[in-house]
This record gives C-alpha cells, sequence and structure tokens, in this order.
C-alpha cells in the first residue's frame, strides 16, 4: 500500500492557500470540521476548505 499525506486547502476566488499536511486523510477531516466550524461563526468573504491528496512531483527523465 502506497503511504499518502493529505492537506487541507482554503479555496478561495483567488486560488488555493494551504492550510496544513496530515499523515491520514481521518487527521484532515477533523482539521477540516474544525475550520468549518470556525468559520460558521467568523465568517471572512467566500472561504472554502477542502482536503486534496498531496501529489508527488514526476521525476522528468
Amino acid at each position: 500500500m502506497e503511504d499518502r499525506e493529505f492537506r487541507v486547502v482554503a479555496a478561495t476566488f483567488f486560488g488555493k492557500v494551504e492550510v496544513a499536511r496530515y499523515p491520514t486523510r481521518e487527521q484532515a477531516e477533523w482539521r477540516l470540521k474544525e475550520l468549518n466550524e470556525w468559520l460558521e461563526r467568523n465568517p471572512r468573504g467566500y472561504v472554502q476548505y477542502l482536503i486534496e491528496p498531496v501529489e508527488e512531483p514526476c521525476e522528468e527523465r
């Protein structure tokens, strides 16, 4: 099985900003839940938090 990392990103009108990286999807989902709860209490424009797998850069030959 391949080891994968996951990252939490904030998606805005201006692009994506990485917030954090986690070794498991479960940890990333926990942080995502906390961020979305905080966002409901403190709205800052249009921001959506997402989870994405970290893609390793491919080597060019």
